[in-house]
């Protein structure tokens, strides 16, 4: 019947129908954030290179209607929990590109290193090294003052009108890493990107 409304009753739907549309994406959301929990039981051998590639062609139509690009090297094999390390790169190449520069296509950079936890000023001696892995990006970035506050269960710097989500979504990554006994950190700068740094503990 919305063709029988009037223009305001017209305008009332579409807030309605949009309210219930988010309502549904964070519920969506928070059913994944709580399902994210440790299991020792589920830790095994997760090539990164096969996760990543995973990514991508889950993300292709995305990557190729945003027109980006997707920079790696080689990366390890590591201990952790598969469909959460899914989860964590889905999430991060999802909001590198979600947050680019309107005028500029995405251009995502990942890098890897195995660091010592002594040279890398990571207060954590019960393990000896860590692999870190940074997602750097050219998107809007933000106020290194919020660095912290981003990885807030529901805490958005933007309008959801500007940019959808629930702000949960770096809320579970981190989650993920706290499950592996890593570390996550943000490094930005307004109109200059991010970079996402995580460090993974070795587990021999």
């Amino acid at each position: 019947e919305a063709d029988n409304l009037s223009e305001k009753g017209k305008s009332y739907l579409d807030r309605i129908v949009n309210s219930s549309t988010r309502m549904r994406v964070l519920i969506d959301d928070l059913l994944q954030y709580s399902r994210t929990n440790k299991s020792d039981a589920l830790f095994a051998e997760i090539d990164l290179n096969t996760v990543l590639e995973e990514v991508k062609s889950e993300f292709s139509e995305t990557i190729e209607d945003n027109r980006a690009t997707i920079n790696a090297p080689k990366l390890p094999v590591i201990k952790g929990i598969s469909y959460q390390i899914h989860q964590l790169f889905a999430n991060l190449i999802g909001n590198s590109i979600k947050y680019k520069k309107p005028d500029e296509d995405p251009t995502i950079t990942i890098t890897y290193e195995l660091v010592k936890t002594k040279e890398d000023n990571i207060l954590d001696e019960s393990h000896s090294q860590f692999h870190k892995i940074v997602f750097k990006d050219n998107g809007i970035g933000f106020e290194q003052e919020h660095a912290e506050k981003i990885f807030l269960l529901f805490n958005r710097l933007h309008g959801k009108a500007e940019y959808p989500g629930t702000g949960v979504g770096l809320a579970i990554c981190k989650k993920i890493i706290s499950n592996h006994n890593g570390y996550i950190k943000a490094i930005g700068a307004p109109n200059e990107g991010a970079s996402i740094i995580i460090y993974i503990p070795v587990v021999l």
